[in-house]
């Protein structure tokens, strides 16, 4: 699973498009960063959020995608299938991201006690919240990648397709490998947010390697997951 990964995002062209799209993000950041507030942050924050919609989009259709070679980049599918997988996402993470900035405004409203303790109550929170951030991150990839297959947003929120592929063991190996591998492209990805040199150029090659690779896993975990008869569950 993790060779076929590794291998993936060079056995085509497209990887180049999606270093493409991290560059084109990476400078529309700075833009939008150097513009504020003034009303000329709109154009490149607009460009921004239409190639972070098509880097997304296309990434849901890696998740469903069964050949050897990564899919073509088509700009107007992806960016539809992006602005579907977004929504997806903010249904996903509304409630783990309010309850941490709740939790962070308490405890900063309330402060250390004068004590220089962190209080129990905020270590409390903070913990929950990072497990059901993480609860709701571990169905997301499974809800973006029924819904792109389906073209229904419904889809993302069936429990009949979602939940079976969540407790088989190799959506969890998967999603494990993947998230690592995600986590670790986003480094990359923020020297080119910060970088406009070829070290940029080359952060934002690499991290669309990495962000490939690790969809690619997950992509490998969900079909085995989601293919009857093949797998079984965590508990079996």
């Amino acid at each position: 699973m993790l060779a076929d990964a590794l291998e993936y995002p060079s056995r085509g062209a497209p990887t180049v498009g999606v270093a493409g799209l991290v560059v084109a993000i990476a400078v529309g950041c700075r833009y939008v960063v150097e513009f504020v507030p003034s009303i000329v942050a709109v154009l490149p924050g607009a460009a921004t959020a239409l190639a972070l919609a098509v880097l997304v989009g296309y990434l849901s259709r890696v998740l469903v995608d069964e050949d050897r070679a990564p899919p073509r980049l088509e700009v107007g599918q992806s960016a539809l299938s992006g602005i579907r997988s977004l929504g997806i996402a903010a249904v996903f993470l509304a409630g783990p991201v309010a309850l941490l900035l709740t939790t962070a405004s308490s405890f900063a409203e309330a402060g250390a006690g004068g004590s220089g303790e962190i209080p129990a109550a905020f270590l409390v929170s903070s913990t929950a919240t990072l497990f059901l951030f993480l609860a709701c991150a571990y169905a997301l990839p499974a809800a973006a990648a029924a819904a792109t297959k389906t073209g229904s947003v419904r889809a993302a929120f069936d429990r009949e397709r979602v939940v079976p592929a969540l407790v088989r063991l190799p959506y969890v190996t998967a999603w494990t490998t993947g998230f690592a591998l995600l986590g670790v492209g986003l480094v990359p990805i923020s020297i080119a947010i910060r970088s406009g040199d070829v070290a940029g150029l080359l952060a934002a090659l690499f991290g669309a390697y990495l962000v490939l690779a690790g969809s690619r896993v997950v992509a490998t975990g969900y079909r085995r997951a989601t293919t009857a008869g093949t797998t079984t569950p965590i508990d079996a």
